[in-house]
C-alpha cells in the first residue's frame, strides 16, 4: 500500500481527533493563561497551586481517587481470575461478562440514583443490619466520602476487571502446569507466576479508574450531595456558576497534565527491567 492510500485511510480519523480533542485542548490552554485583558498570564495556576482551599480539595480527590483504584483492584481481580480460571464453559463466561460489562449500559445518573436508594438511612442496607440486630441505628453511608467512593467503585470495577482479564486470557497455561511440577503449591504458583504476568494489566486498570475517578462528577456530586467538593466540581463551578472561564481552564488543564504525568509512569514502569524479567 502506498504512503498516499495510508494518508487517505488516516486522514478521517485524524480530522476528527483534531476536531473533537486537539482543538477543545488548545482553547482550553488558550483560556488558562489570558487575564481579562487577553494578555498572557500565569496567574491562574498560580491561584490554584497556592491556594489552601484548592490544594485541599485536590488531595481529597487524590485520596478517593486511590482509595477507589485499591478497592476496584482488589475487587476485579478476584471477579477476572474467577472468570478466567473456574469458568470454563464458553457460554458461561460469556454470560459473566455481560453481567461484567452490563452495568456500563445504563446512565450514571440512574445508577447513582440506585445507589442514593440503597444506602440511604432506610436503605437496603441499613435496614438489613438494623433487622439482623447487627446496629440500632443508620450508619451514616450517604452524602459523604463513604458513598462516593462506593459508587465509584460500582461504577469503574468493570474497567479493571475487563484490563486484568484481557491479560489473564492470554496467560499460558503450561507456565502454571510447570511451576506445580516443579513442587511449588497454587499459592506460590500464583505469586510466583500468575501475578508477575498481570502485572500490565493491573497498571492499564489502575491507570484508566484512577483517571475517571479523578475526572468524575455526576457520581461524586449526587452521591455526596455537594457536600464532597471534588477536583472536577471545582472545574464544573468555575465554568457554569461562576462563570470564571481562564481559573476552570486553568484547573482542568492542570489536571489533565497530572493525568498525562500518571500515563508516562505507567507507560514507564511498563517498560522497566523488573517487569520484564517478571515476565521471563
Amino acid at each position: 500500500m502506498s504512503k498516499k492510500n495510508i494518508v487517505l485511510l488516516l486522514a478521517p480519523s485524524v480530522l476528527i481527533l483534531m476536531g473533537f480533542f486537539v482543538f477543545p485542548l488548545i482553547v482550553v490552554l488558550n483560556n488558562s493563561i489570558l487575564d481579562e485583558n487577553g494578555s498572557i498570564t500565569f496567574q491562574h495556576y498560580l491561584l490554584y497551586f497556592k491556594d489552601q482551599h484548592y490544594l485541599s480539595i485536590t488531595l481529597r480527590s487524590l485520596k478517593i481517587s486511590l482509595i477507589t483504584t485499591f478497592i476496584t483492584l482488589v475487587i476485579g481481580y478476584f471477579i477476572a481470575y474467577f472468570t478466567t480460571k473456574y469458568i470454563k464453559q464458553k457460554i458461561l463466561k460469556r454470560i459473566a461478562y455481560i453481567l461484567i460489562i452490563s452495568p456500563l449500559f445504563t446512565s450514571a445518573v440512574v445508577r447513582s440514583f440506585g445507589w442514593m436508594v440503597i444506602l440511604g438511612n432506610n436503605g437496603f442496607i441499613n435496614k438489613s443490619l438494623m433487622g439482623l440486630g447487627i446496629i440500632s441505628e443508620p450508619i451514616k453511608l450517604l452524602y459523604n466520602e463513604t458513598g462516593v467512593i462506593i459508587g465509584l467503585v460500582y461504577i469503574l470495577v468493570p474497567f479493571m476487571i475487563l484490563s486484568i482479564t484481557t491479560v489473564l486470557e492470554n496467560i499460558d497455561t503450561k507456565l502454571e502446569e510447570a511451576a506445580s511440577d516443579l513442587g511449588l503449591t497454587p499459592l506460590q504458583t500464583f505469586i510466583k507466576v500468575t501475578l508477575p504476568l498481570t502485572v500490565p494489566g493491573i497498571l492499564a486498570g489502575s491507570v484508566m479508574v484512577f483517571s475517571l475517578a479523578m475526572s468524575a462528577y455526576v457520581t461524586p456530586a449526587m452521591l455526596s450531595g455537594g457536600r464532597v467538593q471534588l477536583i472536577a466540581t471545582v472545574i464544573y463551578e468555575q465554568m457554569m456558576q461562576v462563570f470564571n472561564y481562564q481559573f476552570g481552564s486553568a484547573v482542568a488543564f492542570a489536571v489533565l497534565i497530572f493525568s498525562f504525568l500518571i500515563i508516562g509512569l505507567n507507560h514507564y514502569i511498563l517498560r522497566s527491567d523488573w517487569i520484564e524479567e517478571g515476565r521471563r
